[in-house]
């Protein structure tokens, strides 16, 4: 039972780990008065407990979850880290809509373009694909970071131009 029940954690870390990735901008907005690690045990912790809480017996639960924690914890604590000081200083990593436009090399902006030039970059950079290297995460960070800006660029100005209608 512990190894399914592992099994199960880990299905659920790589759902989380991918929900982080694409809207930590909103996430950090709404957590903010959290430091990095009790992010980590408020919203992912907290959140795979309480659903498996259910399922399993709870010992049988935390003790597959410590397990898991042990070897595969610190990734999510890695990009956790990372995404914060992205959105943590914001004078050190300025952003503006140009930059983060020509980061794409997109010379008008729009939803379409946007996915394309993100998934080629993507692609290009994921460490899955180019290495893990230190180099291809803090792209990665990059690349997921311009990516929500202007998302929300484009998602903001959406709901601008229904308002006005």
């Amino acid at each position: 039972m512990s190894a399914f029940c592992r099994k199960v954690i880990e299905y659920m870390f790589e759902n989380k780990l991918n929900q982080f990735i694409s809207s930590f901008y909103e996430l950090y907005q709404r957590y903010s008065h959290l430091e990095e690690e009790d992010f980590f045990r408020e919203w992912f912790r907290r959140s795979i407990i309480r659903d498996l809480i259910y399922y399993f017996p709870p010992s049988t639960l935390i003790n597959s979850f410590q397990e898991f924690e042990s070897s595969k914890g610190h990734l999510l604590r890695t990009y956790i880290k990372t995404y914060w000081s992205f959105c943590k200083n914001p004078r050190k990593h300025p952003v503006r809509i140009e930059e983060a436009m020509k980061f794409f090399e997109l010379e008008e902006l729009d939803e379409e373009s946007l996915k394309a030039s993100y998934r080629k970059l993507v692609r290009r950079f994921h460490p899955d694909r180019a290495g893990r290297s230190k180099e291809n995460h803090l792209q990665m960070v990059k690349i997921n970071y311009y990516y929500q800006i202007l998302r929300r660029y484009l998602s903001d100005k959406n709901n601008k131009a229904l308002q006005t209608r």
